[in-house]
């Protein structure tokens, strides 16, 4: 299986000593699956919308099942200006036109954003999520919400808090992957038919 992760920083595991970040260790042991991690620091909902499709092109065949995760929404709700970098409404239409478009080739997946630091920009990012599951559900595209859980915890804003305010180290980062490894959306997407 080829598996094809568009996303921001949080989806390249930015402050992961270990540069594994959340997906490489939700599929840690997983040799059957090629992942190839396309996330890219700082960008938002519209960087990801103008790259996907040319760069998942290349990386499709016949021969083996493939699939597609997106992952984003900090950096839409980072201001820029005094504004989100990306107004909420404008996220929305652009994760509908990509995953929409995704679906037409391959099963897909959404991975919420997870919680930050800063008060504000997390009130932001819990609002967007929360919108973002409201989408996904009248797409059909699974979605598997880790802001509450890690919100929760505690451990991936302090291991942020003691970085850069937005990136965990290891611990956050596999707290992460284990939600998301856990979930039946994931499982069942990851499965691969015998």
């Amino acid at each position: 299986m080829r598996l094809l992760a568009f996303g921001d920083s949080i989806t390249v595991g930015a402050g992961d000593p270990d540069h594994l970040g959340w997906i490489g260790r939700a599929l840690a042991g997983r040799r059957e699956v090629t992942l190839y991690n396309l996330g890219v620091r700082r960008e938002t909902s519209a960087d990801i919308a103008r790259r996907w499709r040319a760069e998942a092109e290349p990386r499709f065949v016949e021969i083996e099942p493939m699939r597609i995760v997106f992952s984003f929404g900090v950096n839409d709700c980072n201001l820029e200006d005094g504004r989100p970098r990306v107004a909420a409404v404008e996220t929305l239409k652009l994760a509908r036109e990509m995953l929409t478009g995704a679906q037409a080739l391959c099963p897909v997946l959404m991975v919420g954003p997870p919680p930050v630091v800063d008060a504000g920009l997390c009130a932001r990012v819990e609002a967007l999520s929360d919108s973002l599951t409201a989408l996904c559900a009248r797409l059909r595209v699974p979605l598997i919400d880790v802001f509450r859980p890690l919100a929760a915890s505690g451990l991936w804003q302090a291991e942020a808090a003691a970085w850069d305010g937005a990136h965990p180290g290891p611990g956050g980062y596999q707290q992460m992957a284990d939600l998301v490894a856990a979930h039946p959306a994931w499982r069942s997407f990851t499965a691969i038919a015998e």
